[in-house]
């Protein structure tokens, strides 16, 4: 969706879509770039953490996570990254521990987020905005939030210099962007030195997560 799959970290932004098929596991890993996680379909578990539609996983470079278990559903997330990684490294590398960096090692996961059914989404005449993921003392502005428009509504989205960039994916509804109309599930990337986007819905309405990422820091900005 965004970038390509390399072995060479970037200073370029990376998304794509992964589908688990049924019971598919992927064991505990970490990667060497941010990253969320967005789960779309299906349902299934992360650690001890159960997730499906629309669940939130955050964790920070460097710091581990897992397994990824898909229910007899499957499984399907987008992941979302700054930059670009260069590949997974499991737990059970050998000498993983001469692979790691310093970094906060923060680990998320969130609630279920509900999605409007298509008459409340298109009768709706104010805007809301729900907090997924919280920002915590030392979070350096991660955090990730959904806004909730009727129809043809205008809202002007955080600044995303108060953090290391933002992804906005359209989770139900319509977003017109420069002339466009983006349906579920697309993404615009904004980076931190960005101005903030103006979000504009559509005619049956439009919610929409943003998922901002910490400020970088030593590591993500040396990539």
């Amino acid at each position: 969706m965004f970038g390509k799959n390399s072995d060479i970290a970037a200073p370029d932004p990376q998304a794509f879509r992964l589908d688990l098929n049924a019971h598919q596991r992927l064991e505990s890993h970490f990667h060497i770039v941010d990253q969320f996680q967005v789960f779309i379909a299906g349902s299934g578990t992360i650690g001890r953490d159960e997730v499906r539609l629309v669940t939130v996983h955050y964790a920070d470079h460097h710091t581990g996570y897992g397994p990824l278990v898909a229910s007899e559903q499957g499984l399907s997330y987008l992941t979302l990254r700054s930059k670009t990684d260069a590949g997974l490294v499991y737990l059970t590398t050998p000498n993983v521990r001469e692979k790691l960096r310093p970094t906060k090692r923060r680990h998320r996961t969130s609630g279920a987020v509900a999605l409007s059914i298509e008459p409340v989404l298109r009768n709706r005449t104010e805007l809301t905005v729900d907090t997924v993921i919280e920002e915590e003392p030392g979070d350096d502005g991660m955090n990730c939030k959904v806004f909730r428009l009727g129809p043809n509504m205008t809202t002007q989205t955080p600044d995303p210099g108060m953090g290391g960039g933002q992804y906005l994916i359209v989770l139900n509804g319509a977003l017109i962007h420069e002339g466009q109309t983006y349906g579920p599930f697309s993404l615009l990337f904004v980076r931190s030195d960005d101005p903030a986007p103006t979000v504009v819905s559509g005619e049956d309405g439009l919610e929409l997560m943003l998922t901002q990422f910490p400020t970088e820091d030593d590591w993500m900005r040396s990539i």
